[in-house]
């Protein structure tokens, strides 16, 4: 049990489980290697971040193979993870609202939305490098925005934009104002804005308060803003836990921006299957 969740982050039932979705949904047959060992071989490179030459040498097989094995399955995971990484209906959002949220008042909520980075190698091209430049990291990056429900489920992700798009760019054009409707109330940090359709729609947003044109906050705002942060925080956990798949942790080559999306929604759905974040 130990060493299946060292090596894929997962329980050997769950493991067991994605195996034979695996086997349903595969439209491919790698006669290398079984099915079984196709998913650790992909599970390896995303927990642990192996190089492919170094996969290659642990199953015997080709670099070239490991390399479509893996592409092939990070597809297939994408599909299976549709039904995983999935927007949950209000009633089981409030049903699961932990008591942190009831505590401070903030027992409605029904998503927390933030923007995260992972790093990528320098581009060559001008073009891309501009595109993917973050002054916030000073470094070049992927940007993309996640929404939790309150105890931590992960409810959407958005594809990867270069990290010079603002939070604003992305929260209009990844749609996810699709997903909210009247009644629903979205957690932000401080600059968060809600797009025009969700105003529309009578969306309420609840971020911390700042002191633009103010010398400093009143009272009230600063127990309202320290209520925020201290239940806002789960969406960072949420964001952090995903960055623990190691792949993460190397500067990726930005000719597999499309890769990284999908790697990015995979480990949101691994990190769903083992269950809710806060209580």
């Amino acid at each position: 049990e130990d060493d299946c969740v060292f090596y894929t982050g997962l329980a050997k039932t769950d493991f067991r489980n994605l195996v034979t979705a695996v086997k349903v949904e595969s439209r491919k047959v790698f006669t290398v290697l079984p099915y079984e060992d196709q998913l650790l071989l992909s599970l390896m490179r995303l927990r642990l971040g192996l190089l492919y030459g170094h996969l290659a040498r642990i199953f015997q097989i080709s670099v070239g193979s490991v390399c479509n094995i893996f592409s092939h399955v990070l597809s297939v995971l994408c599909t299976i993870m549709k039904k995983v990484v999935t927007w949950l209906p209000r009633s089981i959002i409030r049903n699961s609202m932990p008591k942190s949220f009831i505590d401070n008042g903030y027992d409605t909520t029904t998503c927390i939305v933030d923007c995260s980075e992972i790093n990528l190698q320098r581009p060559k091209k001008l073009m891309p490098r501009a595109q993917t430049y973050s002054s916030y990291k000073a470094h070049n990056t992927v940007k993309f925005l996640i929404a939790i429900a309150p105890d931590g489920y992960i409810m959407y992700v958005s594809p990867a934009y270069g990290g010079r798009a603002s939070d604003k760019y992305i929260t209009k054009d990844c749609k996810l104002e699709d997903h909210l409707g009247p009644g629903d109330e979205v957690m932000a940090d401080r600059g968060f804005t809600l797009t025009t359709g969700m105003i529309i729609q009578g969306v309420k947003l609840n971020v911390p308060a700042f002191t633009k044109g103010k010398s400093q906050l009143s009272e009230e705002e600063v127990t309202r803003t320290r209520r925020i942060a201290s239940v806002r925080i789960h969406v960072e956990r949420a964001i952090n836990r995903i960055k623990t798949y190691r792949i993460f942790k190397q500067a990726l080559p930005i000719k597999s921006k499309k890769t990284i999306s999908k790697m990015i929604f995979v480990c949101s759905g691994l990190c769903n299957l083992k269950g809710p974040l806060i209580a």
